[in-house]
């Protein structure tokens, strides 16, 4: 059988955007935070607990009543993620009559991808979220603080959907573990003021910010008892100084990452 794919990639971000616009004002939600359990409500879903279950969250219909099961988590967090999740499951035919694509001709993964990123708009909604990153500059810590029921980690890389032309890097106990770019290309390999600022981050349980190679590094330690994480905001100091980053933008309309 057949399948598609999208291939651009802006377009199915554009797509949830607009679809999680919709659903917020369909709930008459204005203003963050956004919290996924009274947005469901708001929908008229219903929301239960199985701890039975595998997966974080679950999407059935019982006697035509939309309902959202969920995994108990000691991270709300995780469950505000999980609930949007499962929020953006039901409505990714909405994504899909957008891009003109047949759910049923789609590729395999694709109806995941939309539900994660329908999670992340909701979340982040994207009018407000792309002010308040400006208005902030990009700090993890002042967004999460205007952005509570977003984890650390979604508001670093909630950021890669804007325009702002940026690397993403999270390191868990001093390893990196997740990197990835906004531009065309594969994020390059780590450069030494990203690594010197981690480690400054890392030894002072503070933020930290350096420059070189062209480049501003930004790095906000998120420590807990027992668990060391890092996240990282790497963006050229000037547009003209993209191409230090090995991260060219793709053509208008498309995003990669």
């Amino acid at each position: 059988m057949m399948s598609f794919v999208v291939s651009h990639p802006q377009s199915l971000a554009s797509a949830c955007d607009e679809v999680a616009a919709e659903l917020l004002a369909e709930a008459g939600w204005g203003e963050p935070p956004v919290d996924a359990f009274q947005l469901a409500a708001e929908l008229g879903f219903e929301v239960a607990f199985d701890a039975r279950q595998q997966a974080r969250g679950r999407f059935k219909r019982l006697a035509g009543r939309p309902t959202v099961f969920l995994s108990p988590d000691d991270r709300p967090e995780r469950l505000q993620w999980a609930a949007a999740h499962e929020i953006g499951e039901s409505a990714a035919y909405r994504v899909f009559d957008r891009l003109d694509i047949d759910p049923l001709l789609a590729a395999s993964d694709l109806r995941e991808q939309v539900a994660a990123q329908l999670a992340s708009a909701l979340l982040l909604p994207r009018r407000l979220f792309e002010v308040d990153v400006a208005r902030h500059d990009g700090d993890v810590l002042a967004l999460k603080l205007r952005f509570p029921t977003a984890s650390h980690e979604l508001i670093l890389t909630g950021q890669l959907r804007l325009e702002t032309l940026m690397l993403a890097s999270i390191f868990d106990h001093g390893e990196l573990t997740r990197r990835r770019s906004n531009g065309s290309l594969a994020p390059p390999p780590l450069m030494t003021v990203e690594r010197q600022a981690q480690l400054r981050a890392h030894a002072t349980g503070r933020p930290a910010e350096l420059t070189g190679r062209g480049v501003r590094v930004q790095a906000w330690p998120v420590h807990e008892a027992g668990w060391k994480r890092e996240l990282l905001r790497t963006t050229p100091l000037e547009t003209d100084d993209a191409e230090d980053l090995d991260i060219e933008r793709e053509s208008p309309g498309c995003e990669a990452g």
